[in-house]
C-alpha cells in the first residue's frame, strides 16, 4: 500500500509543478485535473524510458515522477524561492478565497463526475466468488486486449514494446495506455486495480478539463455542464424504441394480446398499451435491449449506430479517455493563447499534443487541425510556429509509424480488412465494399477501398455515389435518427450568427462558429473516409466532431431567458440525452428477455478461478518471452493474467487492427493438425519460423481452427497444466521434426 500510495502521490507533485510552470491561467478546479492529466501522461513517458535501464519495476515507475519534480525544482527554483518568500499557496488560493460563481459550479460538477467514474470504474473488473475475476460486459471484451497489453510489460518485459498478441510484429497500438497500469502492478497494485483505478482517475480528469473547455469557450457553467452531458450521453432517437421493447417484453410471458400489438394498430393496441404501463417499472430494468435497434422487436428507426458514449468509449476504450484529456488540455491552451495572444503557451500546447500519437492517434489529428485551423485563421505566424513546429517534430513520427503499418488483405481467412475506404455518407446506407477492379467491372459498392484505386476510378465513384437518388435524404435521416435535434441546433447557431440581435452577437462575439468550423470539418472527413477496417471504428473520430460540435450546441441550449424558451431547451436537453440515459440501465443493471426475470448481462466472467491457476502455471514454469500458440480465446489466461506472447490471438482483434492474416492462420492452423494426416509435415519448421514453445488446447475454439489433440497427446510432451478444459504443452522438442516424416 505505501508504494501505491507514493507513486500517486508523485504523480500528483509532478502533475502540479508541471502545471504550475506553464504560463496559463489555470482556474482552481481546471488546475487539478490538469495535473491529474499531465502527471500521469509525462510520469509513464519518463517511466517508460527508465524502463529499458531497469526494466518494468518500482524504480522505474518512482523514478519516473520522481525525476520530473526534479528537474522542474531545480529549472524553476528562482521563480518558487520568490514565492515562497510571498506565501507559496497565494497563487492557488486566489480562485478559492474570491469562491466565485464558476468556482462554486466547478467545484460541485468535479465532486460529481468523480463520484459517477468512481462507481462505474469500481465495478469494471473486480474480484467475484472463489478468486474469479468479473468484468462489466461493455469492458470485457476491449480490457481484454489491455490487460493482455498490461501483463504482456509487467511479467513479459515486452521492451523494446512488440505487439503480443501478434508475437513479432510491431507494437502500433497506442501502448502507453496500458504501460502505466502495468507501473502501478509494479509498486504493488492487483491487475484490476491497476486498471480501474487509471481510468478512474484519467476518466475524471478528461470530463472536468472538457468542463473548463466549454467554460473558457461560452463563459457559462450552465452551458459547460450541458456539454460534459452531451459528450457522455448524447444520443439520438432511440428511446423511440421504449413502447415497442417494453411492450414486447411483457407480450413474452403475459397472455391476453399479441406482440404485435406492440408494432401495429390493431385492437390489441389499448391492452397492449396499458400493460406496458402498469408493468414500466419492471420493463426500464429488463428491457431487451440498449436502444440501439438489436433486439426482438422491430427496429424502431433504421441504422441507429449511435452508441451512447459513456458505455460505448468512454468505459471501454482506455486510449480514448486519455485522447480526450490531453485533447481538451491542448484546445484549451490553444484557444486561450489565441484570444489573449499569448504566445508562451503555444510551445507547452504543441508539446502537450505531441505526446497524443503514442495515446489516442485520432486525437492528434484533431489536436493539429482545430490548432493550426485557429492560428492560421487569425494570420498568426509566430504562433503557428509555435504551436506546429513541436506538434509536428515530436508527434508526427510516431504518427507515421502507426499508420505505416499493414492496412488488411482482400478475402483473408477472417474477411477482408482493407482500409481506409471511401464511403460517402458513412454508414448511412448497406456497406458492401469494393476493389477499384470490381467497381470498374460493374459490382454494385456502397464503399471503394482506396488500395489500387487510380484518381480516376475514384472521381468515378464519388460521382455515381452522389448522383444515386435518395442519398442526401438517407444520409440527412441518419444522422437525425442518430443525433436526434442535434445537428439542426448547430445549424441553428450558424443561422443566428448571420442575424442581428442578442444572440446574433453573442455568438460573433464567442467566435463560436470559429470555434466549431474545425470540427465540423472531422465530420465531413469521417463521413467520406472509413479510417480502419471495421467502419463503426470511425465513431471514435467522430466523438472528436460531437466534443467540438457540443459547445456551440450547449451554449444555444442555456441562452434562452424567458421561461417557456428554457422549458423547450430543457425538454430538448433531454430528448440529446435521454437515449443515453436509458442505455445505462442495461450497462450497469443487465437485461432480460422475460418480464419480471432477473436482469443479467452486465457483468461477464473475466477470469475463472481455472484460468487463475492456469495463468499461476504458466507464470511459473515458463520463460517471461516464451511465445504460445493458442486457440484464440479474448480472455486467454496465458495473454490477460499471464502475460505471455501469442503467435495468433483472437482474429476478431487482429482483423480489425488492419493485419493481414492468411499466412498467419494458415500456419498456425498447419501446427494444430499435428503430423498424423500430412504427407509433408511442417510442423517443426513453423514451430521454428514463429519461435512457438508452447501449445494450448481450451475449453471453445475462438479462431475456428482444426485441432488434433489426440496427435499432440501422444507425443508424450512436457504438460505445463492441464485443467479445467485447459492443456497446454511445451512443443520445442518438437522443433526437429521434419518434413515428411513426423515425429514419432
Amino acid at each position: 500500500m505505501l508504494g501505491i500510495a507514493g507513486y500517486w502521490l508523485l504523480l500528483a507533485l509532478a502533475g502540479t509543478l508541471l502545471v504550475d510552470a506553464i504560463p496559463f491561467a489555470w482556474r482552481p478546479v481546471e488546475r487539478w485535473a490538469a495535473a491529474a492529466a499531465t502527471g500521469m501522461v509525462a510520469s509513464t513517458i519518463v517511466s517508460f524510458g527508465l524502463s529499458f535501464w531497469l526494466g518494468v519495476g518500482a524504480a522505474a515507475a518512482l523514478l519516473g515522477p520522481g525525476i520530473l519534480i526534479g528537474a522542474l525544482l531545480a529549472l524553476r527554483w528562482r521563480a518558487w524561492a520568490a514565492r515562497l518568500d510571498r506565501g507559496w499557496f497565494r497563487p492557488h488560493l486566489v480562485g478559492w478565497t474570491n469562491w466565485s460563481r464558476e468556482t462554486r459550479w466547478a467545484t460541485v460538477v468535479a465532486g460529481l463526475l468523480g463520484l459517477s467514474f468512481w462507481l462505474i470504474f469500481r465495478g469494471a473488473i473486480y474480484p467475484g466468488p472463489a478468486g474469479s475475476l468479473l468484468a462489466n460486459g461493455h469492458v470485457w471484451g476491449d480490457w481484454s486486449v489491455h490487460t493482455s497489453y498490461v501483463q504482456s510489460f509487467f511479467l513479459g518485459h515486452n521492451l523494446p514494446p512488440s505487439d503480443s498478441l501478434e508475437a513479432g510484429a510491431a507494437m502500433r497500438y497506442p501502448f502507453l495506455v496500458d504501460f502505466q497500469p502495468a507501473l502501478l502492478e509494479a509498486v504493488g497494485q492487483n491487475l484490476y486495480g491497476s486498471l480501474d483505478m487509471a481510468s478512474f482517475v484519467i476518466g475524471w480528469a478528461a470530463t472536468v478539463l472538457i468542463w473548463h473547455l466549454a467554460l473558457r469557450v461560452t463563459s457559462k457553467p450552465t452551458a459547460a455542464s450541458v456539454a460534459v452531458l452531451l459528450v457522455l450521453l448524447g444520443g439520438g432517437l432511440g428511446f423511440a424504441a421504449i413502447y415497442p421493447d417494453g411492450c414486447q417484453q411483457v407480450a413474452t410471458t403475459s397472455p391476453g394480446y399479441p406482440a404485435s400489438a406492440c408494432t401495429t394498430l390493431t385492437s390489441s393496441t389499448p391492452a397492449a398499451v396499458l400493460g406496458f404501463v402498469e408493468h414500466l417499472p419492471t420493463e426500464l430494468t429488463h428491457l431487451p435491449r440498449s436502444y440501439d435497434g438489436e433486439g426482438p422487436a422491430p427496429p424502431a428507426l433504421p441504422d441507429l449506430k449511435w452508441y451512447e458514449p459513456l458505455l460505448a468509449l468512454w468505459m471501454p476504450q482506455r486510449d480514448f479517455a486519455f485522447g480526450m484529456a490531453m485533447v481538451a488540455l491542448t484546445l484549451s491552451l490553444t484557444w486561450e493563447a489565441l484570444r489573449l495572444r499569448l504566445a508562451r503557451a503555444l510551445p507547452v500546447a504543441g508539446v502537450l499534443g505531441a505526446a497524443l500519437p503514442f495515446l489516442n492517434p485520432f486525437g492528434y489529428l484533431v489536436v493539429g487541425l482545430a490548432g493550426l485551423w485557429w492560428l492560421a485563421r487569425r494570420a498568426w505566424l509566430r504562433g503557428l510556429l509555435a504551436f506546429g513546429v513541436p506538434l509536428v517534430l515530436l508527434g508526427a513520427p510516431q504518427l507515421w509509424f502507426v499508420v505505416s503499418g499493414p492496412h488488411g488483405q482482400f478475402g483473408g481467412p477472417v474477411g477482408t480488412n482493407l482500409f481506409p475506404q471511401v464511403d460517402l455518407g458513412w454508414l448511412s446506407h448497406a456497406t458492401t465494399a469494393c476493389t477499384a477492379t470490381q467497381f470498374r467491372a460493374g459490382a454494385s459498392c456502397d464503399s471503394l477501398y482506396l488500395a489500387g484505386a487510380s484518381p480516376l476510378t475514384l472521381i468515378a465513384y464519388v460521382g455515381h455515389t452522389l448522383s444515386a437518388p435518395g442519398f442526401y435524404a438517407a444520409w440527412a435521416g441518419f444522422w437525425l435518427s442518430n443525433t436526434g435535434v442535434f445537428c439542426l441546433l448547430a445549424l441553428g447557431v450558424v443561422g443566428l450568427a448571420l442575424i442581428p440581435g442578442r444572440l446574433g452577437r453573442e455568438v460573433r462575439a464567442r467566435r463560436l462558429l470559429a470555434f466549431a468550423a474545425p470540427f465540423w470539418l472531422v465530420f465531413l472527413i469521417a463521413n467520406v473516409v472509413v479510417t480502419q477496417p471495421w467502419n463503426w471504428d470511425n465513431t471514435k473520430l467522430l466523438s472528436y466532431w460531437y466534443l467540438g460540435a457540443s459547445i456551440p450546441v450547449a451554449w444555444l441550449i442555456t441562452s434562452g431567458v424567458r421561461i417557456w424558451v428554457r422549458a423547450i431547451a430543457l425538454l430538448t436537453l433531454a430528448s440529446l440525452i435521454l437515449a443515453g440515459v436509458l442505455s445505462l440501465d442495461a450497462g450497469f443493471i443487465g437485461q432480460s428477455t422475460l418480464s419480471g426475470s432477473p436482469p443479467v448481462g452486465a457483468s461477464a466472467d473475466f477470469a475463472t478461478p481455472t484460468a487463475e491457476l492456469v495463468a499461476a502455471a504458466v507464470e511459473a514454469k515458463t520463460s517471461a518471452n516464451a511465445i504460445f500458440l493458442t486457440e484464440g480465446q479474448p480472455n486467454d489466461p496465458v495473454t490477460t493474467l499471464a502475460g505471455r506472447q501469442a503467435m495468433l490471438a483472437y482474429d476478431g482483434w487482429l482483423w480489425s487492427y488492419g493485419q493481414p492474416m492468411t499466412r498467419l492462420y494458415e500456419a498456425a492452423a498447419t501446427i494444430y493438425r499435428g503430423c498424423a494426416h500430412q504427407r509433408a509435415c511442417q510442423l517443426g519448421v513453423l514451430l521454428r519460423r514463429y519461435r512457438v514453445s508452447y501449445i494450448e488446447f481450451e475449453p471453445g475454439d475462438y479462431n475456428n481452427l482444426p485441432v488434433d489433440e489426440a496427435w499432440f497427446r501422444a507425443q508424450h510432451l512436457p504438460v505445463v497444466v492441464e485443467k479445467g478444459g485447459y492443456l497446454i504443452l511445451k512443443v520445442t522438442r518438437l522443433w526437429s521434426a521434419r518434413a515428411g516424416t513426423g515425429p514419432a
